[in-house]
């Protein structure tokens, strides 16, 4: 059991105790792992708003009543996501709690990459809505 406080070294528990490693290539694997699950989460994140704003245009397109739209696929399928997207979320945040730098490091990368990849059209958006 480590501290509360930061660390190196390779031998870690990771979420799970099936999920052990005592050796730079487990690091470097787990390391790898990690930054695909974090950008996957931030995938996950913006194709989350991406529905969003289509949910969005369709209910201002059309006059439906709130039942019809509570009650639809498009709302449950966002809500699965959301669950995804939060228990996701959490194992992320309980591998960064492992406090291991190498763990935490990928973490970073994985976000990085993951809006890198996921969230380019955030700065080409024109949309001036929030604004008029």
């Amino acid at each position: 059991m480590h501290g509360m406080s930061f660390h190196g070294g390779v031998a870690e528990t990771i979420l799970f105790d099936g999920w052990h490693i005592n050796d730079v290539s487990g690091m470097i694997s787990s390391a790898i792992g990690i930054i695909l699950l974090t950008a996957l989460y931030e995938g996950l994140k913006s194709y989350r708003e991406y529905l969003f704003a289509r949910t969005e245009f369709f209910k201002k397109n059309q006059r439906k009543s709130r039942n019809v739209l509570l009650f639809s696929r498009v709302h449950f399928f966002q809500t699965l996501l959301h669950v995804i997207q939060v228990v996701l979320g959490y194992f992320i945040m309980f591998i960064f709690m492992t406090f291991n730098y190498w763990l935490c490091i990928a973490v970073g990368v994985g976000t990085a990459v993951g809006y890198w990849l996921f969230a380019w059209e955030k700065t080409n958006n024109n949309n001036t809505d929030c604004c008029s």
